[in-house]
């Protein structure tokens, strides 16, 4: 049974402990903002709402923490460089690794270690806590590999209601992160702060406490048509915006207006396409790179060739426009 607390002040301590355990941004949305709600009015799948693991779930609290820019960009930029002490045909899996260490797994544990912390802190006020996985879970099925979970095989038809195939999280940290107030969706289909763009990874936590809620994001952050450069950086165009009716997956589809703010997704991904891009296009890059690319919130400084050229196109016609304005 939770117990009567002030609502201002529990919130600041909860925001504090995540603070003080790594957190660098800290966000709280009251549950009814997963309901469905403009602009897209995208309901929650079955079995993934903040109160299917908490009846009782009245907020939700997401936090997150920056992805370091030559973490994400270091190993972009070598993939185009020879490697004195690692063999060619081991130089993409190993910047793969690095890449996915210290950009992924690095803050997969740290965020699940702020969770729990701030899970205990609610506990001892009297409150229940439910904390995540940062990231995806891959249950063991005998006789399946991890392919055939998820997309079917032979042996198992395909998953109905899979329509990403990829291994879903329990719950969505990057649609909490936008009904926090921390952020909006892009058209990579990452969340962007102001902050740190898309260079960051999210966590959450639900609790039965009424905590003070943060406001939503009022004004754009994603570059919207102004950009696109996410789109182009795609190599194996995994990305497609939800204009489109045949896109008929969980999330309602709407002819986009670059006016409303993104707390849903206005695109749509296809991580296995992105995952096997080796398998397709032998020369692919090092994942990431329609994050890697985002002008938000600064233009990128240390970019593979590749990316510099489409940066410097998308400058071209900007610089244009400048200098007739002066």
């Amino acid at each position: 049974m939770a117990v009567e607390a002030d609502a201002d002040e529990l919130t600041r301590s909860v925001k504090e402990v995540a603070r003080r355990h790594g957190a660098v941004l800290v966000g709280v949305a009251p549950v009814d903002r997963f309901d469905p709600m403009p602009p897209l009015w995208d309901a929650v799948p079955g079995g993934h709402h903040p109160r299917d693991f908490l009846p009782e779930a009245r907020s939700v609290i997401s936090i997150a923490q920056p992805i370091l820019n030559p973490v994400m960009d270091a190993p972009a930029v070598l993939a185009d460089r020879e490697l004195e002490m690692i063999p060619p045909h081991v130089k993409y899996p190993y910047l793969e690794a690095l890449y996915g260490r210290v950009g992924h797994e690095v803050h997969d544990y740290m965020l699940e270690f702020i969770g729990q912390m701030v899970g205990q802190h609610l506990l001892g006020r009297g409150f229940q806590a439910m904390i995540f996985p940062t990231t995806g879970l891959h249950p063991a099925v005998e006789g399946l590999t991890d392919r055939e979970i998820w997309e079917g095989s032979s042996k198992q038809p395909a998953v109905r209601g899979s329509p990403f195939r990829f291994t879903f999280g329990p719950f969505s940290h990057r649609h909490a992160a936008t009904r926090a107030g921390l952020g909006e969706f892009g058209y990579n289909n990452l969340v962007l702060t102001r902050q740190f763009g898309p260079r960051q990874r999210f966590n959450s936590i639900l609790t039965d406490a009424e905590l003070a809620p943060d406001p939503l994001v009022t004004e754009p952050i994603c570059l919207r048509d102004e950009c696109g450069l996410c789109l182009k950086a795609c190599i194996m165009e995994c990305i497609s915006l939800r204009d489109d009716p045949a896109l008929t997956d969980y999330r309602s589809v709407e002819k986009l207006d670059g006016h409303r703010i993104f707390i849903d997704t206005p695109a749509r991904t296809d991580p296995t396409l992105c995952r096997r891009r080796r398998e397709g296009r032998p020369d692919s890059p090092i994942r990431g790179d329609c994050a890697r690319v985002c002008p938000v919130p600064r233009r990128p400084e240390h970019l593979p060739e590749r990316l510099r050229r489409i940066l410097e196109e998308w400058d071209r016609p900007r610089a244009a426009g400048k200098g007739a304005a002066e």
